[in-house]
């Protein structure tokens, strides 16, 4: 606890972990202290619209969900090694004291990384991805709490979401932990050999109204693609049902305008009331065996100038049955506590947090006592 008139410590991510590193001798391995969950930040690249967490020697590493392990850029060795990383052990509520592990690697030159990242840290459900080398080397679960950051800005002037790796707590201040707070669950599921996380929704919704032949649909989930892409037999007839709800009586103020690639359909959003959902629009869903994903204007329009928002999905340049119908992407995921635990095969989601006054920005990083 702080002394009465202690001000708090914040934590400043990429100054703590280099310090982490500094004196990792010192630094207490949470399997050694009862097996604490880790926490890292996360933030959102700008040019790139890719997240990245700082988890080697304070320099950020890209998170992609689909990614099976950890590939550095630079290795001392080009076949394979082992790397040191950082992060934070934490109650599910703050950052408690810096902890730094050692983890299996690979080398390989990539490309498109956000500016300063030093690799990619897959999480997806693999022995080898973070996710499960926490679990291993930390002695928690294989369970990964994930909250991405949009482009807003939060109070402290910076836009953070956050990962816990090992189990919950997910506690927002003040609002409890959101892991016990979920809007739905789903099974994970198999998917053609493919790595990453997947879902089967039995139907995707425009305002209630199934659309087309309607499922059931494979999802996958992605943090390395900008906007949800859905396959071109699922493409076209969910903008055939987004028009005609947009028409109808109960959007009177939706009102069309020219094209923004890689967007097709954009309104004009001086004329589109807002709330804590978002802009008014007709709200899809993902139906989902333990409950619907729900995508409001807040996730489902891109606002890409100030008098235009447009519908933020693409149409897959994939085809066939050997693709997921829809990779739900970083755009719809973001603001939305996501719980991908491996042990039970489980996807566990929330509300979209803006409709409950919070964002993934709010979660405490003040070093806890």
């Amino acid at each position: 606890m702080l002394a009465q008139n202690q001000p708090a410590k914040m934590w400043n991510p990429k100054l703590l972990l280099v310090v982490s590193l500094c004196i990792s001798a010192l630094s207490v391995s949470t399997a050694a202290s009862g097996g604490k969950p880790l926490v890292t930040a996360i933030t959102k690249d700008a040019s790139t619209s890719l997240y990245t967490a700082p988890l080697k020697a304070g320099s950020p590493l890209l998170l992609d969900l689909s990614g099976s392990a950890i590939t550095l850029t630079t290795c001392t060795s080009k076949t394979g090694t082992t790397a040191t990383l950082s992060a934070n052990a934490t109650n599910g509520q703050n950052p408690l004291f810096p902890v730094s592990f050692s983890a299996s690697v690979s080398c390989a030159q990539q490309t498109g990384l956000p500016a300063g990242a030093v690799g990619t840290a897959g999480l997806g459900p693999s022995t080898q991805s973070l996710t499960a080398q926490v679990a291993r080397t930390q002695g928690v679960a294989n369970e990964l709490a994930l909250c991405l950051p949009s482009d807003g800005k939060s109070t402290s002037g910076d836009s953070v979401g956050a990962a816990i790796f090992g189990g919950g707590p997910f506690i927002f201040p003040g609002r409890g932990d959101f892991t016990q707070n979920l809007a739905g669950t789903a099974p994970l599921v198999g998917f053609n050999g493919a790595p990453g996380y997947f879902v089967t929704a039995s139907a995707i919704a425009i305002e209630q109204g199934k659309i087309g032949n309607s499922g059931p649909f494979v999802v996958e989930l992605s943090s390395t693609a900008p906007y949800t892409a859905l396959r071109s037999d699922v493409y076209a007839p969910f903008v055939k049902a987004f028009d005609i709800a947009a028409a109808g009586p109960n959007f009177p103020w939706i009102s069309r305008v020219a094209s923004v690639a890689p967007f097709e359909r954009c309104y004009d959003s001086t004329k589109l009331p807002q709330s804590l959902l978002g802009y008014a629009v007709p709200q899809i869903d993902l139906v989902l065996s333990g409950g619907n994903f729900s995508i409001t204007g807040g996730n489902s329009m891109a606002q890409v100038n100030s008098n235009t928002a447009c519908l933020g999905f693409v149409q897959s340049k994939a085809t066939g049955g050997q693709v997921a119908a829809a990779i739900l992407s970083g755009f719809q995921l973001e603001n939305r506590l996501l719980v991908l635990d491996n042990g039970k095969h489980q996807l566990g989601f929330t509300t979209f947090l803006n409709a409950v006054g919070l964002s993934c920005s709010n979660f405490n990083f003040t070093l806890g006592a």
